[in-house]
């Protein structure tokens, strides 16, 4: 990259944590803007991670802190296993918030 890339790259992210201190100036509205995108997921077919399939079926998920929905599957016994994420044939450990099953729709 040269300093011009670097340099723009920096301001982008300067320009986006301003934007993102004026639509959420604090804790409590940036809560609200969490719950509605959380709602929303859920009424786009996502459900609490918790519920997912135990049997090693593939779903998708989403992760806090992610903007992707990945595939994952349930591992081990309920409660005692865990949840892997899958890609590029790899497998990363998991902590999903939402599930779905592959076909993308309401569960």
């Amino acid at each position: 990259m040269t300093t011009t890339e670097i340099e723009r790259m920096f301001a982008e992210f300067e320009a986006a944590e301003k934007a993102r201190a004026v639509a959420m100036p604090d804790e409590k509205t940036a809560l609200m803007v969490m719950f509605s995108a959380y709602q929303r997921l859920k009424e786009l077919g996502f459900r609490e991670a918790i519920y997912c399939p135990k049997d090693g079926t593939l779903f998708d998920a989403i992760e806090a802190g992610s903007t992707g929905i990945g595939t994952c599957n349930y591992y081990g016994e309920w409660p005692a296993g865990g949840w892997h994420m899958h890609e590029a044939g790899d497998l990363w450990p998991s902590n999903p918030i939402l599930w779905r099953p592959k076909s993308g729709g309401p569960t």
